[in-house]
């Protein structure tokens, strides 16, 4: 059916046992007990949360070999910091294959009732959708991916029917990180910059593609039960940098070269703020489902922010099935929605929208 067909391309496989040196984790707190409600209640609990007065014995957290570090207070925690903090888990290397295959390899071993987020300075094998390779210069970008799990108290058509839009709930974390970082660092920014998401997740920025998100699903006895969700965002690279990655539509950049930041970024601070944003729309995904989504996604899809005349596409079903319309940016369950010539709106899960010219393509990338 068109779920299945939504989430083929998200199966992943039984982990398999593997270990990478563990350079830094950090637990940050118990579970709010809203988790397991669905979160249903999750603003209340989240300011009742409280740090645990018993950690796991240091080095033996998730039996991954690393030095487990208790945050002292939450008081002592920078600004930014909010209540999600306390069901992160972060893990950080200098160094991995990719983080998306480290967590396929490795999530039977984390916290279910965790929000679980590994980054990397470096990627050797980085990966993209479509089984692409991620390019990206060591220790300039934020290279992450994060691993929850749905709460039991989800309905198993709750989580079927949302879990195919985490991506997007991902990229508007991005943009939010991105905007965070620009106010913070750029008050007077020489240029404009248009942030926005491309169709499905793509991140956008003065009409380049600045980030992207991939995402797996893991299915436990017919159950969709959780995510594993990726996240590339170009920081510190320099143009010259984007412009040996050969894209002819959406040509890459970086949020220096976009906003002309001599001195760059801090990587670092970028991710913490990109978890705790991401934790913190989970919240909302999780007690409201897409829906509670909608608006934003639309509001920041540039093909639809575009003159109506580029709004008209062709949109590929499968490889023998084809309509012609407008685009309509995506209904509450996050089909992308496209009106045809005879008034009708027609809802799709998954698709390629290709524009007039065929090599400007609006796949997903």
């Amino acid at each position: 059916g068109s779920l299945a067909s939504a989430l083929r391309s998200l199966v992943v496989a039984a982990p398999v046992a593997a270990r990478l040196p563990l350079m830094r984790s950090t637990l940050l707190g118990a579970a709010p007990t809203s988790q397991r409600r669905c979160f249903a209640t999750a603003a209340a609990t989240a300011r009742d949360a409280r740090l645990p007065d018993v950690l796991p014995p240091r080095g033996r957290l998730f039996g991954l070999g690393g030095e487990v570090e208790r945050a002292s207070a939450l008081a002592a925690a920078p600004a930014w910091r909010r209540a999600s903090d306390e069901w992160l888990v972060e893990y950080h290397f200098e160094e991995l294959d990719s983080t998306q295959s480290f967590v396929e390899r490795e999530y039977s071993g984390f916290d279910p009732t965790r929000l679980t987020v590994v980054s990397a300075d470096f990627q050797t094998r980085g990966k993209g959708t479509r089984d692409r390779n991620w390019e990206a210069v060591r220790g300039q970008s934020v290279l992450v991916t994060f691993y929850f799990r749905f709460p039991l108290e989800c309905s198993t058509s709750f989580v079927n029917r949302n879990a195919p839009n985490v991506t997007k709930v991902l990229s508007i974390a991005l943009v939010d990180t991105l905007q965070w970082a620009v106010a913070a660092s750029v008050p007077r920014p020489s240029v404009g910059l248009d942030l926005g998401i491309k169709w499905p997740n793509d991140v956008v920025a003065n009409g380049q593609k600045i980030a992207g998100v991939v995402a797996r699903a893991v299915v436990s006895e017919g159950r969709l039960e959780s995510v594993i969700v990726g996240a590339g965002l170009n920081v510190n690279q320099t143009q010259a940098d984007m412009d040996r990655i050969k894209r002819p539509v959406w040509p890459a950049t970086s949020l220096k070269a976009v906003t002309g930041l001599s001195g760059g970024f801090d990587v670092a601070a970028l991710r913490q703020q990109l978890a705790v944003n991401f934790a913190d729309e989970l919240r909302l995904f999780f007690a409201e489902g897409f829906a509670a989504f909608r608006e934003r996604i639309n509001a920041m899809d540039v093909l639809l922010r575009s003159e109506p005349a580029a709004r008209e596409v062709r949109f590929r079903i499968s490889e023998r099935s084809e309509i012609e319309g407008e685009f309509a940016g995506v209904d509450e369950e996050g089909h992308i929605v496209i009106r045809t010539h005879d008034g009708r709106a027609r809802s799709f899960p998954a698709g390629e929208i290709v524009l007039r010219s065929p090599e400007d393509s609006l796949r997903p990338t």
